[in-house]
């Protein structure tokens, strides 16, 4: 009989109080004296100099629940920055709301109105119940490396939330008290279990690059993770490693990417960290990467598949070369014997890629 495989282009799924200076000065202080703390901060070290006071009197009047923050040295163009790196640092303030209105003074000064979706109160009660349900998750993730670890609580984000837009879908709760969100969600609830788990970890907001959405959305905007583990720095999209078109299954596409292939994907206006040794990324660590039809390589990949205990195969190869790949394998179907030969006889393959990322799954 002949052999088929199925082709399915796979893209990607796409919103000058006396105590409360003296908070903000404390807070300015512990970042610059501390900034690889639990809390790290990369959206602070980010920013100018000029900006860190405005950003630690923002976190600390959210913090404090202030109707109103006064912030000095703030110019109107840079409110939305500043406002963005408090919140994608910070995801315990869940209960901050997305829009905002300011007064600019005469004196240079500004009075920034935050919207609190829960009262003081209500905050605290979720929090508590997030944190235990944090505690609870980290004892089920076995202990390992950091990649082990990291990928742990990847695949429970991914195991447990389902992409559906709702009121609370841009922020960790939605993830925790529904299991229902959006990219932000996805990113801010690994963000938060990953710092729980000891790791820097912040979320990263940016648009998706041409050619990477699906038909069904033309909104590029996405949220993904910036980590650093294995002492060098990369990228984790727990959003869109959230496969159900087939599986369904936690797609390692899109866990511990270099920089490098991060780039294929996401583009920022500002400046992200690079990988310095981009062969420790998950699919050239383990050695799922490949040009053509190697065996060796292939066999590994099937016993990874088995292991998992999901009908998907794993690959990467080179940005624009999926298709290529594709070829190779099934041609003089090659695949389907190597398959057989470990038990899994199947007439028909289904294939999902993404030629900007250069990943291929076969599926059956």
């Amino acid at each position: 009989m002949k052999k088929c495989c199925v082709l399915l282009t796979l893209l990607l799924l796409c919103g000058c109080l006396p105590l409360q200076e003296s908070a903000a000065k404390r807070e300015e202080a512990r970042m610059e004296a501390d900034p690889q703390a639990e809390q790290w901060c990369f959206h602070y070290e980010q920013l100018d100099a000029s900006l860190r006071p405005a950003y630690a009197s923002l976190y600390a009047g959210m913090s404090a629940f202030e109707a109103q923050i006064v912030l000095e040295g703030v110019q109107e163009e840079d409110v939305e920055t500043l406002f963005r790196s408090v919140i994608e640092d910070h995801p315990r303030l869940f209960y901050i709301g997305s829009s905002y209105r300011y007064r600019l003074y005469a004196d240079g000064s500004m009075v920034l109105e935050p919207t609190y979706v829960y009262d003081e109160e209500q905050s605290i009660d979720i929090q508590q119940q997030i944190d235990e349900d944090c505690e609870t998750i980290l004892a089920e993730i076995p202990a390992g490396s950091e990649e082990e670890r990291a990928a742990g609580l990847y695949a429970y984000v991914i195991e447990h939330a389902e992409y559906a837009r709702n009121d609370r879908d841009q922020q960790m709760d939605g993830f925790f008290l529904n299991g229902k969100s959006v990219c932000a969600g996805y990113a801010r609830a690994y963000q938060y279990l990953m710092q729980k788990a000891g790791f820097r970890c912040t979320t990263i907001s940016g648009e998706l690059r041409e050619g990477t959405l699906s038909a069904a959305s033309q909104d590029r905007s996405h949220a993904w993770n910036l980590v650093w583990m294995d002492d060098d720095w990369f990228y984790v999209d727990a959003t869109s490693g959230d496969v159900i078109q087939y599986g369904p299954h936690t797609c390692y596409q899109y866990f511990k990417m270099s920089s490098q292939e991060a780039s294929q994907l996401y583009e920022t206006t500002f400046s992200l960290p690079q990988t310095a040794d981009p062969s420790q990324s998950y699919f050239r660590r383990h050695q799922f990467y490949l040009t053509g039809y190697e065996e060796a390589i292939l066999q590994e990949a099937i016993d990874a598949m088995k292991e998992r205990g999901d009908h998907v195969l794993e690959l990467r190869s080179d940005p624009g070369q999926s298709e290529a790949l594709r070829e190779a394998l099934v041609a003089d179907d090659r695949i389907f014997r190597l398959l057989a030969r470990n038990g899994i006889d199947v007439d028909t393959l289904g294939c999902a890629q993404m030629e900007a990322l250069g990943s291929l799954e076969l599926y059956y």
